[in-house]
């Protein structure tokens, strides 16, 4: 992170829901990620879900417990469509979710119970998360087959299928972070920075698999 961007930052309401979307959540509010998990505090839960109601970002309660909150943000058509790919849908259905590219619902409820069971102690962690997180399945299928051991790389997750690509992506997404804070701190408004995005046009696609972004303040 640049100097600027740090001292951006420092001026920052770091206790707010904005200024935690825009540190937790840039690529996905630049429309480079299709998901990402928020957590905040128990008591800002409503404002999170005030703040992205109408935009294309929907957001879901995935756990609460006492003072804090974790919640599900994704875009629906993205997310259905990426989980509807034929490895993916046939490795998210081998863990037992039966998807089958129509209703997100069921996913979300047992993903929801899985990951309260893990947090209590009475399952284990529920790595099939990265899927609905948009990781490439090789990564996450060889963060469970390695138990998180012998990656190629790591960044926003452990590879273990294309060091190559997916330095490219978390370049994106750190490119991402830097425009979205330095917005951010300048006063605009999380949705305002989702359609400033929605807005510019650019040709190509990023690395990732989704319409490339020139992400500029």
């Amino acid at each position: 992170m640049s100097e600027e961007t740090f001292g951006i930052m420092r001026m920052m309401d770091m206790e707010g829901v904005e200024t935690q979307a825009a540190l937790q959540c840039a690529p996905l509010l630049a429309g480079l990620k299709i998901s990402n998990l928020l957590h905040v505090g128990a008591s800002q839960k409503e404002e999170v879900f005030r703040m992205f109601e109408g935009s294309p970002v929907s957001c879901r309660l995935l756990y609460q417990w006492k003072n804090r909150v974790a919640l599900f943000l994704y875009r629906e058509k993205s997310l259905k469509r990426y989980l509807s790919g034929g490895k993916v849908q046939a490795l998210l259905n081998s863990f037992g979710y039966e998807y089958e590219g129509m209703d997100l619902e069921p996913v979300m409820e047992k993903l929801s119970s899985r990951y309260q069971k893990y947090m209590e102690r009475k399952a284990s962690f529920p790595h099939e998360i990265g899927f609905l997180l948009g990781y490439p399945p090789e990564d996450v299928t060889g963060f469970i087959e390695n138990q998180g051991r012998n990656f190629l790389y790591s960044g926003y997750w452990k590879v273990y299928g294309d060091p190559a690509k997916a330095r490219r992506v978390f370049e994106e997404y750190d490119r991402a972070r830097e425009a979205v804070i330095r917005m951010a701190g300048n006063g605009r408004g999380i949705k305002d920075i989702m359609a400033y995005y929605h807005d510019r046009k650019r040709p190509g696609y990023g690395s990732a698999g989704y319409k490339r972004r020139q992400l500029t303040a």
